[in-house]
């Protein structure tokens, strides 16, 4: 079942992540902040993103020490973009993994230094698993102005005229890092069927996100629920409906099963993905 795969993986890198990062430098940071970034990282949630990497290392033949890392700076920089986005200057929510926002719980002077601090060990641990410098440029545009910080900047603006290349810009272009980047570490080179597919991958993700905010309940989501229609954000399904947004969602996921298979014929995650995100219930 493709569900225990994701549950074991899920423990297997909570493990050895909250070890890691003893080892950095957050173990420096004042006792507060220190606090409040590991509650930040802590609580409900999927470690989809840190998932990814752990695989494409595995499929890459990345030793374990460098995968390790490699995903430990996309759980670090996945969760700098949430802090920030619960915000009171951005989407200003109370609710993040099923527990009060770390502005919330710690103010928001400290909910933004966290930010920043997460941030930079994103880059530390990079630089740990040793990445050549072009991976190095790869990730910081795909979390920056040609990527994930962009779309949030977006997100915020309500003339934006292509919510698609929204959303590809702030989920697409993490989760397509994830996949991608690992490879690009062991090859070399950036395979674009590889960054293709974790970008398509992207969007399925967000257009579900949407779905269930849309239908799910706060305590279900972890995050409260309903927000995106209430503040009329551009999501996908106020650009094309539910029931359009249900058809998309299913044959992109046909789509990247099919393609999973060929891309990665050494991963069970990979092709069987796609279809676990499309029947997600949070």
């Amino acid at each position: 079942m493709i569900e225990d795969l994701l549950v074991e993986k899920k423990s297997r890198f909570e493990r050895d992540f909250f070890y890691v990062l003893k080892t950095s430098s957050l173990k420096s940071a004042p006792p507060q902040l220190r606090e409040a970034t590991l509650y930040a990282l802590s609580g409900k949630n999927k470690r989809l993103r840190p998932i990814l990497a752990l695989e494409a290392a595995r499929l890459s033949r990345l030793d374990d020490t460098r995968a390790l890392a490699i995903a430990t700076a996309f759980e670090c920089l996945h969760t700098y973009s949430l802090v920030h986005d619960d915000l009171p200057a951005m989407d200003d929510d109370d609710l993040r993994r099923g527990q009060p926002s770390c502005h919330k719980k710690y103010g928001e002077a400290t909910a933004i230094l966290v930010g920043d601090l997460l941030q930079s060990l994103a880059f530390e641990f990079l630089a740990t698993a040793d990445v050549p410098s072009l991976t190095m440029k790869y990730f910081a545009r795909a979390v920056g102005a040609q990527g994930m910080v962009a779309g949030q900047f977006l997100d915020m603006e309500s003339q934006s005229t292509n919510t698609l290349r929204l959303h590809r810009l702030k989920t697409g272009r993490l989760i397509e890092a994830a996949v991608a980047l690992p490879f690009f570490v062991a090859e070399g080179k950036l395979r674009f069927s590889i960054a293709r597919w974790g970008r398509d991958l992207g969007l399925l993700f967000q257009i579900t996100d949407d779905l269930l905010d849309a239908s799910q309940d706060s305590a279900t989501l972890g995050k409260t629920a309903g927000k995106d229609a209430a503040q009329n954000k551009k999501t996908i399904l106020a650009l094309m409906g539910v029931a359009r947004a249900r058809e998309v969602a299913a044959a992109l996921a046909e789509k990247l099963a099919e393609r999973g298979r060929e891309l990665f014929s050494d991963s069970e995650l990979f092709p069987k993905l796609p279809r676990n995100l499309l029947g997600r219930r949070a």
